[in-house]
């Protein structure tokens, strides 16, 4: 797993602001409250402006309600400052829509309350670059010009109409939503314009800036999971290659010991100093097995501990791994023709498609079975083939049920890092029966294995690829 420390970015500065973005909830309420503060403000101011102060008025007269506020439009008011307020509170998630919904309800006659609705409008102005997108925002700006000014024509002629009423604060203010002249109106569309214009800009701007910041954020995540995938598959591909050379080491020293040892049972009576030889045998070949697993569990632990550096085996090993398993009881032949390619890593591969093959020869057929082993080695390729002829007559019962199945997938996973393929499959009757197992490798990874005739033994339509023995 990606831990947040591999990510995590620099904290960024000051204290305020790491509050106000850790807590959005807290904000949005905050901003709700105080609006709702406000429109109770402004509701206040219209009772005042509605009251007879000019000292005639009967005392029990003298309070007069806004229109706005008069039965039945009370309600809509009510419903009026619940729809700006819900905008307001989900304006991070529909700020688009919300602002759309406070140009609405900002029609008709609202009174000083109608200020409160103004400040939830620049409000949702800025919200919508910062939660949505540029082109969003300038759809939104638009739609709140439109409606600033249509708004701003109705109001002048409302507050015309009520130029009469009696009270000082009411003749105020309704004396302030006047436009007296087109030159007036055109002054005040182009500042609200502008207001409106600064507060989109100020919104686009913290808005890319969140969406880059979002980009960067996002981008050092998938580079942590792509270094962590990497790391991965390196560690599968290592797991996959120590398995493979456990295996190799592992099959063919268990089964030559588990053939020597048979051996030495069956022959400690009749030839006491043959068995006692099989035995050293076996142990020299367990010594020298775990001799090679040493090594290779060495190369895993830490560069303090430093395993012993041999060579690998390759091609002039195989007369040693044959006579292995002629000690063994095998009847091995072998066969090697061309010029050594200098590919130490084609080598040991080589060397392990010998190695499986004579061993599952030993595992399935049994002592004192024949086998070839050939070894052809080309300019650019090197074909190996380990072939076997069936049980030998008397012989005694094969050691099976040690076999995994991993050997041949071993050996077609190191055939593919080489461009190369294995095949193998039983050799019909006419041919002498028995097993083959064939290899093709490639001298460098860039070569492509090149067609090979195959001889009437190896018919295409006999063998199967990689069978699980």
């Amino acid at each position: 797993m990606i831990s947040e420390a591999e990510v995590r970015l620099p904290r960024p500065p000051g204290v305020i602001r790491r509050a106000l973005a850790a807590h959005p909830v807290v904000v949005d309420v905050f901003i709700v409250v105080w609006f709702v503060l406000g429109s109770l403000f402004g509701v206040l101011l219209d009772l005042l402006a509605a009251a007879d102060w000019s000292g005639t008025a009967d005392p029990e007269t003298w309070f007069g309600i806004p229109p706005y506020l008069d039965w039945p439009l009370w309600p809509l008011t009510v419903i009026r400052v619940a729809v700006v307020a819900t905008a307001l509170f989900f304006r991070r998630r529909y700020p688009l829509a919300g602002l759309i919904v406070v140009v609405l309800v900002m029609f008709g006659e609202q009174g000083m309350q109608g200020l409160a609705n103004g400040v939830a409008l620049l409000f949702m102005i800025y919200a919508v670059p910062v939660y949505r997108s540029v082109a969003a925002g300038w759809l939104g700006y638009a739609i709140a010009v439109v409606g600033s000014l249509l708004q701003l024509a109705l109001d002048s002629r409302r507050a015309a109409e009520q130029l009469s009423q009696t009270g000082p604060v009411g003749v105020i203010t309704a004396d302030m939503g006047v436009v007296r002249s087109v030159n007036e109106f055109i002054a005040i569309s182009l500042l609200t314009s502008l207001w409106l214009l600064a507060i989109l800009l100020l919104g686009i701007n913290l808005g890319n800036r969140r969406r880059y910041l979002e980009a960067i954020i996002d981008r050092a995540h998938q580079l942590a999971r792509e270094r962590h995938q990497l790391a991965q598959l390196a560690v599968a591909e290592e797991r996959s290659r120590i398995a493979r050379e456990m295996h190799d080491i592992v099959a063919h020293s268990v089964s030559v010991m588990i053939a020597l040892s048979e051996g030495a049972a069956r022959a400690a009576e009749a030839a006491p100093a043959a068995a006692a030889d099989a035995m050293h045998r076996s142990a020299e070949t367990g010594r020298t097995a775990l001799g090679e697993m040493r090594r290779l569990l060495g190369a895993l632990h830490s560069p303090e501990e430093r395993a012993e550096l041999v060579p690998q085996p390759g091609v002039q090993e195989l007369p040693a791994l044959v006579q292995s398993f002629t000690s063994a009881g095998l009847r091995v032949s072998l066969t090697v023709s061309g010029e050594a390619s200098g590919d130490r890593g084609q080598e040991l591969a080589v060397y392990r498609v010998v190695q499986e093959g004579l061993t599952n020869v030993l595992r399935y057929a049994g002592t004192g079975a024949r086998a070839r082993v050939e070894v052809t080695r080309y300019a650019d390729r090197t074909s190996v083939e380990v072939r076997d002829f069936g049980r030998a007559a008397g012989s005694v019962r094969p050691v099976v049920g040690v076999g995994s199945g991993r050997g041949l997938a071993g050996l077609s996973e190191r055939a593919r890092v080489f461009g190369g393929h294995i095949e193998s499959g039983p050799v019909p009757e006419p041919a002498g029966g028995g097993w083959r197992l064939w290899a093709v490798l490639p001298v460098s990874a860039a070569a492509q294995t090149p067609h090979v005739p195959v001889p009437a033994e190896r018919d295409p339509s006999r063998r199967t690829e990689e069978p699980t023995e």
